[in-house]
This record gives C-alpha cells, structure tokens and sequence, in this order.
C-alpha cells in the first residue's frame, strides 16, 4: 500500500456514521460479535482541493432503517438524542450505501475522525452480504490535527478541535451529518493555519488503504530471560507481513527498558510502526508480544520520541519523576 498523493482537483468525502447497538441481555438470531453496531446514519461533506486549500462542493445525509437492533440503546439515546420512533424513519442500509457511494465518485479519499467508522462500515457490508471492499484510501483526521496542534501525540475530540480553532458550534455534536460538517471544518482550519506543502505531505503519509490489515501480531513462547524473549520474535520485524519483503529501515530498531521500537518501509506497502515488549507470565516467566502496523502520525510521533528518550538516556529510558514532580504536574 503506497500513500495517495493529492493534487489540485482532487476530491476528499469527510464522513460520519452513527450505529445503534445491541440490548444487553437480549438474545439475537445471530452472534453480536459479527455486527457489533448497526448503522443508523450516514453524513457526508464532499471537498475539492485546490490551490493550497479545500472547499465544500456538496453534502449528503441519510437515515436508515436498522433491520437487526430496531430497539434505540440507552447510552446511543444519551449521545444521539434519537428515540425508537426515529429508527423507524429511514431507508435500507443497501439503499442508503448506494446512494453514498455514488455521492463520493469514482476517485475520492475518504476521510473522517479516527478509523472506528470505516471498520464499522466494513462490518455492516459483511454482515449484509454486501462487497465490503472500499476501493478508496482513507485519511484520518484525529492524528492530523494532533501533528498540527499544540496537542502533538494526544487523541482529542472533535469539540476540542472545534474549539481549538474557534469554529462556530451551530449544531449539536454526534449527528453523522453536523459531525461530518464540524470534522470538515477542523480539515479545512488545518490547511488554513499551516503550510499546505507540510499538511499535503503528512496526508500523503498517512493516508491509507481500509481494505489492509492494518496491524500484525505475533506471541513468543515463554523463556527464562528478557533477551531469549525476545530473539524469537525479533524476526516478526525484519519482513514485511503483507508480502513478505524485507523492510528497509527508517529509524532502525532501539530498546527502552522491556520495550523495542522502530519504523520500517517496504517500497510496495508504504511504511509500518514497530513494537516488541517482554511481559511476565502468571509463572514469572518471560514473553514478547510483536506488533506491526501501517505507520499514522501518531506512530510517528512515538517512535521519534522514543528515540529522542534513547539517545539521551540509553536502554534504561529517562527516569521516573520524583513524587514532587508529579506532583507539580497534577
């Protein structure tokens, strides 16, 4: 998977879903794991971008019918402010999904805050029988506003954002619609507040395809010392888990404490994020656990601090905080 790169015409769909969720204790015909939500609610904001920044060239909004939990969950209630009667107000997710695909077009990137919407959409498409391949890259917004913010390696709300750049709160938040409107918004303020050059690049990095695996991980059998832990899955990040190939390294691979870090290219999938710690077993033996992700600009962030941590203190990492210190920052 390489990065898509933007060009001045080109078209990204900022969207938003709200799903409802199963009753607890209600038994259903089917296992919940396979749908864990069912979407009641597409919002879409289509942007062009041009010379250095976007513009709003059209939206879409759409309720839909739920078939499965046609039963409003309590806390979706306290967040949507939907009752039953609106689960009764809409269209069938295959006519709805329809309509938002032919809303995007042919060669549009998706974008919206954090990825728990794509994957939900994928889901829904699975479990309705229904071609759960996307076909389009996906941006998401949350670590790029963090990368452009004073809030550099922190998950924030859409509100925060929001206020973080004054944008006028019209609408009440978590409606797929007024949050695919306020999350365009903060895209756009990123462009407005920074060098296009800069945001265009870590789109470019960061952009991904939803139909990958994202993350790969891979358990070593228990050993009596940290470093037999970690020799057999040391290898998990030398190749690359899509096809195989070997990573060339981008900042090679660096030990704080129990941890391993590092970042890795492979030409024909785009870059991934590193991660190997040795843990204790109930029997107080010694195991790691190896992960691999395609790398966001949160992974960016943590391995080059991480580094940073290293090069001044070494494998033991920086010391902890004296108590008045902590205190301090309480």
């Amino acid at each position: 998977m390489l990065s898509r790169k933007i060009a001045d015409g080109d078209t990204f769909i900022v969207f938003d879903l709200e799903w409802n969720q199963p009753l607890p204790g209600k038994e259903y015909p089917f296992e919940v794991s396979a749908l864990s939500g069912e979407i009641i609610e597409i919002g879409a904001v289509r942007y062009v971008y041009e010379n250095g920044t976007i513009h709003v060239r059209g939206e879409f909004s759409v309720d839909i019918k739920p078939v499965c939990y046609t039963k409003i969950h309590y806390h979706v209630k306290k967040v949507t402010h939907k009752t039953n009667a609106d689960l009764r107000n809409g269209v069938p997710f295959e006519e709805a999904y329809k309509s938002f695909r032919e809303f995007c077009g042919s060669d549009s990137l998706l974008a919206g805050w954090g990825n728990s919407d794509t994957d939900m959409l994928k889901m829904n498409l699975k479990f309705f029988g229904m071609n759960d391949k996307l076909d389009m890259f996906f941006l998401d917004i949350q670590p790029l506003f963090s990368m452009f913010s004073t809030e550099q390696g922190k998950q924030r709300s859409v509100e925060f954002a929001v206020d973080f750049y004054n944008i006028p709160k019209h609408e009440m938040f978590h409606s797929a619609t007024s949050d695919a409107r306020y999350t365009g918004e903060i895209f756009k303020n990123i462009f407005e507040h920074n060098h296009a050059t800069e945001v265009l690049s870590a789109i470019s990095s960061s952009s991904i395809d939803p139909d990958l695996k994202r993350e790969y991980s891979e358990v070593g059998a228990s050993c009596e010392s940290p470093e037999q832990a970690l020799s057999l899955v040391e290898g998990f990040c030398s190749c690359c888990p899509v096809c195989a190939g070997k990573f060339e390294e981008k900042i090679s691979s660096f030990r704080i404490r129990k941890s391993v870090y590092g970042l890795y290219a492979c030409p024909g999938h785009g870059e991934f994020f590193g991660r190997i710690r040795v843990r204790k077993n109930r029997e107080g033996r010694y195991y790691a656990s190896a992960v691999l992700r395609f790398a966001t600009q949160t992974d960016y962030f943590l391995v080059a601090s991480k580094r940073e941590e290293y090069e001044k203190y070494g494998t033991r990492g920086a010391p902890a905080p004296k108590p008045e210190e902590e205190a301090k920052n309480e």
